[in-house]
């Protein structure tokens, strides 16, 4: 008999990730494989990939009406961005809070999180492949990170993280080449809030 693996959800219990506020979003590239860019002196180096990554990372508000793209980074091998979800003229959903359903595996809700990451790796998947010949790649890691920024202080820790982190690449865990890192007293300084 063959044992079923299920999918650990790092989601808050009964949040649907469509109610309005900031959303921090990390996603990898399979293998985290450095396919994006480069850093160069603390600065992005990006790749003919990842200027497509931008460009649909960018995109993201003409396709969900009610999504707005704050802060991001397209890093080596991963994005960080900020997701921000309002309620717009154009939104449609009912508000009603019973007409919700709660995202859930293959069951997707309607600009929800999840749905618009789905979203984005599909376009910037057939983009890569239309423009690069990459079709077929696996570009990007099954899962991702997400965090429901709770208020103005994890909001702005997040922001931080997302601007600072090319200077700190060569120390960041997302780096398979990365450098061990200085003395305890430099490396509570190098620590952030969010991973």
């Amino acid at each position: 008999m063959r044992e079923e693996k299920h999918r650990r959800s790092i989601r808050l219990a009964g949040a649907d990730y469509s109610e309005a506020g900031g959303y921090f979003v990390t996603i990898c590239a399979a293998g985290r494989k450095n396919i994006f860019g480069k850093i160069a002196n603390g600065s992005v180096q990006l790749s003919a990939l990842g200027e497509i990554v931008s460009e649909c990372w960018i995109s993201i508000p003409e396709h969900f009406a009610t999504a707005q793209v704050k802060e991001f980074v397209v890093m080596p091998n991963h994005l960080h961005g900020i997701i921000f979800l309002g309620v717009g003229a154009r939104y449609i959903v009912p508000v009603d809070g019973m007409a919700r359903q709660t995202e859930s595996f293959q069951s997707p809700t309607k600009a929800t999180i999840p749905t618009i990451v789905r979203a984005f790796k599909a376009a910037f998947t057939r983009k890569a492949g239309e423009e690069l010949g990459m079709a077929g790649k696996d570009i990007w890691q099954r899962n991702y990170f997400e965090r429901a920024l709770r208020n103005g202080k994890e909001y702005g820790d997040a922001s931080r993280y997302i601007l600072e982190n090319p200077l700190k690449w060569e120390w960041d865990k997302q780096n398979l080449a990365r450098m061990p890192l200085p003395n305890s007293c430099e490396e509570r300084q190098l620590r952030v809030v969010l991973p």
